[in-house]
């Protein structure tokens, strides 16, 4: 399964044909004139053999998973690949041979059954970035197999209990409320406790406003607001507004500021330059920034302190895994290069040893994982694997508790930005 930075240097597609296709054409064969003519020998064996590949290939699934890549941002693409190729090298050096897997490319938005036109597909497949969620359900219901979503973070993920074949996907990545509650956990052992939640209407990054006001009642904290709407949803453009939301801050007297809007935005620039001429006096409220680490990297500091991610949350070997990736690659890695390596790891783990039968008869490919289970390193995961034990791998995308359409456990990081 190893690639390079734009493809996978091979397919893992298998060509052997069967001994019935071969007998079918003998008589056929045996009519011709072979020694008149030797190079029409040699075309009709060779077209033979292909035709029987291809009636093969046509029958049955190429290998036992296949990795489905869309369309879409080559950045995403080539971050993906070169955790796989990372994963590929673990797996080498504990003695094993990479996963040897069909390829698959889909046009962005497009069905993925037409990957497979036979109407067959392997018992394991990996889904592209932010897959469509339905559609895959399905195909794996259609096909009777498992998928793995390598990056599903948004609200996609609440979705898939509801979905009738929703327990056949395990997401590898922690689901975005995990950052959004480090977050409020954080803010809260600050003695932040009463806040004011803005967000700019016309943006992605209010729709972080409504989780984020949930995680922080749930943690024990007091979203206040003088109407029956918790968000207060401001137009940057509106003076009129901007002018309520000042007196409002200043009566109120929040210890936060959660803003649901982009750093240099609009919204942000004009709320900065009131809180620095005192326009919420007396209240100086501390700003939290429910987005992204990498929406909040420029953040500069301000009078007031700032609080922001540092790293989304990830698994327990993430911090060995960035070393390795800096070394190869000469830059950080981010979540989806993790999905990749986990990936990688695991389609290994998935091929030493026969897969266990599921609560329905079948075999399921992904039914050796334990999310209950102490999590091994991967040499030592392969030898318990091959004896056919249930085994959890330990992560680096997440912890790899992996459950049935539950996203897995990880640890966020936040950071604090403030005036010395």
């Amino acid at each position: 399964m190893a690639a390079s930075s734009e493809a996978p240097t091979h397919t893992g597609v298998d060509h052997a044909s069967t001994g019935s296709e071969r007998s079918k054409a003998a008589p056929f064969l045996r009519a011709l004139p072979w020694r008149r003519w030797p190079f029409a020998r040699l075309f009709l064996i060779t077209a033979s053999l292909l035709g029987c590949q291809v009636i093969a290939a046509s029958q049955r699934p190429l290998s036992a998973a296949a990795i489905l890549l869309a369309d879409g941002p080559a950045r995403a693409r080539v971050s993906f690949l070169q955790g796989l190729q990372l994963g590929d090298a673990a797996v080498r050096a504990c003695g094993l041979q990479p996963v040897s897997v069909d390829w698959r490319t889909l046009p962005w938005d497009s069905d993925p059954g037409s990957a497979f036109p036979s109407g067959m597909a392997p018992p394991l497949l990996v889904a592209p970035f932010a897959a469509d969620l339905r559609a895959f359900a399905q195909l794996a219901e259609t096909t009777d197999s498992r998928v793995l979503l390598p990056f599903q973070r948004g609200t996609s993920l609440q979705g898939l209990k509801a979905l009738e074949s929703g327990t056949r996907f395990s997401p590898l990545l922690p689901s975005r409320d995990t950052d959004l509650r480090a977050l409020a956990q954080d803010a809260i052992r600050r003695g932040w406790t009463r806040m004011v939640v803005v967000s700019d209407p016309g943006t992605m990054e209010a729709d972080a406003a409504a989780p984020f006001i949930s995680l922080v009642q749930g943690e024990g904290g007091q979203v206040l607001s003088y109407t029956d709407a918790l968000v207060q949803e401001v137009d940057p453009v509106d003076p009129d507004r901007l002018r309520l939301l000042a007196q409002d801050l200043a009566w109120l007297a929040p210890d936060a500021l959660v803003m649901a809007a982009p750093p240099q935005g609009r919204l942000a620039e004009a709320l900065r330059r009131a809180q620095r001429d005192g326009a919420f006096a007396p209240a100086a409220p501390a700003w939290i920034w429910p987005l992204s680490s990498d929406q909040v990297t420029e953040l500069k500091e301000q009078p007031w302190p700032q609080l922001a991610l540092r790293r989304p949350a990830v698994g327990p070997g993430w911090e060995n895994f960035a070393h390795r990736f800096q070394e190869r690659y000469g830059q950080q890695p981010d979540q989806l290069a993790g999905a990749g390596y986990d990936t990688a790891r695991l389609l290994a783990l998935a091929s030493v040893a026969p897969a266990p039968v599921s609560s329905e008869g079948t075999r399921d490919p992904l039914g050796w994982m334990d999310p209950g289970a102490s999590s091994l390193p991967l040499c030592e995961a392969i030898v318990r694997r091959r004896t056919g034990q249930a085994v959890r791998l330990e992560g680096v995308s997440s912890g790899l508790d992996l459950r049935p359409a539950q996203a897995p456990s990880g640890e966020a990081l936040t950071r604090l930005i403030a005036t010395q």
